[in-house]
Formats: structure tokens, sequence, C-alpha cells
């Protein structure tokens, strides 16, 4: 059988220490871990709901990354609008068939519109379930990694509230000479996302995250595998694939990696059970490229799908920062795994390796991935924060002292990534007061095709049934391409027949544009002109 679980005194819990029966149920505090989560999470909305917007602007209310947020939302809607459940691509007015499989997006549209509240506040909210699901799932899941009820505990709490550095970097940075600053202030992309408390602003990551852990446990553990548990594995990989394809091809590689890392360390694997695994992910992924062949079949699908493919990696040499003390307690606590022969070790060692691999891969969009690094992280490093802080309870002051030191090392990036985020929230929520002006009059239109310029482009898709022509950076094809084209067409009387092609082809039935040019397009548009309604710095025009 090789290494295994069963060959430890950490073994599977037997009679009542199974499952959620009484002896491995968590105390009750351990639910507040959720609550202080997603309360934190959600100050940032809270905060746009009692603050004001700068002059002459508008909140469009969602807290995080409007870019991808409002993408998100133009899919949500799509559910209580047309009742969809595959959905289409509102960012393109080209010819196109549904081919979108969201599933995450699809249950928060089914909620919105059982509950009646907007596609907006579902998404934001949709934190709540999430995060309680996801410790629930959690404490399921490390039953076999750690044994021990406090480990467990603490793997939880580290889950739940450990960061790194980075914040501290941020906030220290405009106070450092210009040439320390510098790598930090042009590559601020490359510091978020390391935990899971910062991972958490996005719903979707959340939802991915449970569904992994579902995936994995049977998969990494020793765990009773009678054909239900296998089908199940099979169809919640397929569902993971539905939910979040970048952690179902983590998640794929992960599975991977267990018998290569096993097999490094000198240790024979389990290759019978590693090739029934092999069999029940190889076989949800041939369903999940028989879907995908069918949905490349629709041109603006495919032209769609294509963000997985990039250089924008991120590098190791950012773990001393953005990793902290964590990323030391891990490191000693693999070491203890090691010298102890502890049975999960390749596990969770292969669950990092492969993560790894992935984020700093030269040919993937490595930074969808390393989201996942960190919980394995908590796993090693729970037995050494325990061992710490009881020390410091039956200790001297120089415990009590090396306590507090890794407890604001772990913890305090909590408080400065709330602040930041409700400070970046104020930001990124802002648009033109005249853009929402116009949305809004959209949202009272009949349903057509849109040319707007940006940032209207995304906003239209997210809070109205119309679709448009240039929206979206990732879901739009040739977007800069597209609003490039759309400033000539309307700023250059010479290309007013390229104007009028481009509606004809496009079937654009509203047309907005700067208020500067309004008089110069409607008369290149002489005869086709319906409707103008000024909007301050906009001027929508209804087509013929």
């Amino acid at each position: 059988m090789g290494d295994s679980f069963m060959s430890s005194s950490a073994r599977e819990p037997t009679g009542v220490e199974k499952g959620w029966e009484p002896a491995d149920r968590p105390p009750l505090w351990f639910w507040l871990i959720p609550a202080a989560l997603v309360l934190l999470r959600l100050l940032p909305v809270f905060w746009l709901q009692v603050s004001q917007p700068p002059e002459n602007t508008a909140f469009i209310g969602l807290s995080y990354l409007p870019k991808d947020f409002l993408a998100y939302v133009a899919f949500i809607r799509q559910v209580p609008d047309d009742g969809a459940f595959v959905f289409a691509n509102p960012f393109t007015t080209d010819p196109q068939a549904p081919r979108f499989i969201l599933l995450f997006h699809w249950l928060v549209g089914a909620f919105a519109k059982v509950s009646g509240v907007s596609p907006i506040t579902a998404l934001e909210w949709s934190r709540v379930p999430l995060a309680f699901g996801f410790f629930a799932a959690l404490w399921w899941f490390l039953r076999p990694f750690l044994p021990v009820r406090q480990d467990r505990l603490w793997a939880s709490v580290l889950a739940g509230f450990a960061g790194g550095f980075e914040s501290w970097i941020q906030l220290l940075a405009p106070k450092l000479p210009e040439d320390f600053a510098k790598p930090f202030t042009d590559n601020t992309w490359m510091l978020y996302g390391w935990n899971l408390f910062a991972s958490f602003y996005n719903p979707l990551w959340m939802a991915a995250l449970i569904i992994a852990l579902v995936v994995l446990r049977p998969m990494l553990t020793p765990d009773a595998r009678g054909l239900p548990v296998l089908l199940r594995t099979g169809v919640m990989f397929v569902v993971l694939y539905g939910t979040h394809p970048y952690t179902a091809i983590a998640v794929a590689a992960i599975i991977a990696a267990f018998p290569v890392v096993t097999l490094a360390a000198g240790t024979r694997p389990d290759w019978r059970r590693h090739g029934t695994d092999a069999l029940v992910i190889g076989g949800a992924l041939i369903v999940i490229l028989a879907l995908n062949r069918w949905q490349m079949q629709d041109p603006v699908y495919r032209a769609s799908a294509g963000g997985l493919w990039g250089t924008q990696a991120l590098s190791v040499f950012w773990y001393p920062i953005t990793l902290g003390v964590l990323g030391w307690l891990a490191v000693t606590g693999a070491r203890r795994q090691m010298a102890e022969a502890h049975p999960g070790r390749f596990a969770i060692f292969a669950w990092i390796v492969a993560v790894i691999f992935l984020h700093t891969s030269p040919v993937l969009n490595g930074y969808k991935f390393v989201f996942l690094l960190h919980l394995p992280l908590c796993i090693l490093a729970a037995p050494v924060a325990r061992n710490i802080f009881d020390a410091a309870r039956e200790g001297g002051s120089r415990q009590r002292l090396m306590a507090a030191a890794t407890a604001v090392g772990l913890f305090a990036a909590v408080a400065f990534q709330t602040g930041e985020s409700i400070t970046f929230t104020r930001a990124v929520s802002t648009v033109p007061a005249d853009a929402m002006r116009v949305v809004k009059t959209l949202a009272q239109k009949p349903r057509g095709n849109v040319l707007a310029p940006r940032p209207l482009g995304n906003l239209v898709p997210a809070f109205t049934t119309h679709r448009v022509w240039a929206g979206q950076w990732f879901l739009t094809p040739n977007y800069e391409g597209r609003l490039a084209a759309l400033d000539r067409l309307t700023s250059d009387p010479k290309l007013s027949d390229q104007l009028r092609a481009l509606i004809n082809d496009q079937r654009i039935r509203y047309l907005v544009v700067p208020a500067a040019r309004a008089d110069m397009v409607a008369q290149e548009l002489t005869g086709q002109v319906a409707e103008r309604l000024p909007h301050g710095a906009f001027e929508l025009l209804t087509l013929r």
C-alpha cells in the first residue's frame, strides 16, 4: 500500500469521532470565525451605504474590482430577467448563442429572482452563506490531516485571518526612499490575493474553495470510498469547472502531483488508489472536454475564453513579504511532519507544489491560482502556532513576548487590509454621475444593442437588459481596438459612412456620445436619429 494515513497514530477516527458526531463538532465559538470574517469583508459595502460620493459622481454599489464584478452582475441579472441557465455574453453585439455555464452566477441570480433583491445586493451578500459554508467544509476537510482538535481550530483561525506583510509595505511605501519603494509601488497587483482573508473579497473564489475541498478530501486522504463517493467526486469536479475553471485546473494539478511528490520523497505511492483517482478525474475531464467543445463552437464564446494563457505570473520571491510569519511557521511545520513521517505530509506538499507550479508558470496567468496557496500553509502552521500560544500561557515573559510578536505578525494584516478595502472601495465604486444618468435612462428603454464609450460599456449590461458593442476588457473581443475605433468614428465626419455601416451591421438601437460631439454625430446620421436626450457630459441618441 505504500505510505498511508492508516499507518500512523493519526488514523481516521472511528465510531462517534467520525463526521459531525458530538466528538467532532467544533465549539460554538468556532462560528465566530466566519461571522467576524464576513463582517469585516462587508464593511466596504456598509461604507458605500453611509458615505456620500465626491461631487458630480455616483456610487455603483460594488465594493471591489468593478471591471470584473460588473461582468458578474451582468450574467447574474440574466436569471431574473430571462430565466437563463446558460448565459449569453452581453459585452458584445456580435451574433452568438448562449454558451457560458456559470453555476455560481446562476445560483446568485436565482436567489435574486426569488428574494427580489438586486443582482448587486445578491452578489455582495452571498459572502454570508459562503463564509459559513467554507468553514463548515474546512472543519470536515481538516479531520484526517489534523486529528488534534485544537490544531483544527488553529488552522481555521489562520485560514480566516492570517496575512503577510504586503499591507504593511503598502502603508510604509510612501515614506520609504524612492528606489526601495519602487518595486512595490510599480507592482502592487502582485501583492494581493496571497491570503484567504484578502481573497474572500471575491465570493466566486469562496464558492470554488468549498467545492475544491469536497473534491480533494477523498482524493488526498484514505477515506472509505465506495462507488457513490467516487461518482460524487467526479460530478463535483465537473461542478467545480462550471463554477471556476482555474480552481478545477489547480485541483487536477494537486491530484496529479500527489503520487509524484510521494515518489520523489522515496516512498512507494499507492498506485492502485491513484489509478482510481485518475479514472475518476479522467472521466470528469471527458465530460468537461465535450462540454467545452460545444461551447467553442460559438465564435463569441471562443473569442472570450482565451484568458487562461498569459504571462502574468507571480514569483516565489514575494514569499517573505506576502506569506510573512505564516510562511515561517509553515516551514517549521513541514519540517516536523517530515521528521515525524506524518501520513498526510505528501498530500499537503503536493498541494503546495502544484500551486507553486501554476502561479509561477510563464505561459499561464498564474496570479489567478495564488489564492489556493494559503490554506495548505495554514494546515502546516497550525500545530506550530498552537505550541507557541500554549507556551505563552504556561511560560514566562519570553514566551509571552514571542507569542505577542507572532500574533502581530500573523493578524495585523487584517486591520490594514480592512482599512485599505474601505478606501479602495470608495475609489473604484465611483463613476461620473452623468454616466449613471444615461444608464438609468437606458434601463427604461426597450431592449436593444448599445454603442457607448468608456465607462458606459461596462455599466450598461450590469444595470440594463441591453448588450453593448464594446464593454469589458476580457469579454469583449478586441476591446481596446473597438473603443479606439468608436472614438474615431464619432469624432471624424469623414468616417460617417463607416459609422453608419457599423450601426447597421451590429443592429445598434442606442448610441451614446460625448455631448460635445452630439450635433456632429446627429448630422452624420440624418434620418436615423429618432430621439436625442442630453445627460450632461453625454448624449443618448435613440436610432430608428
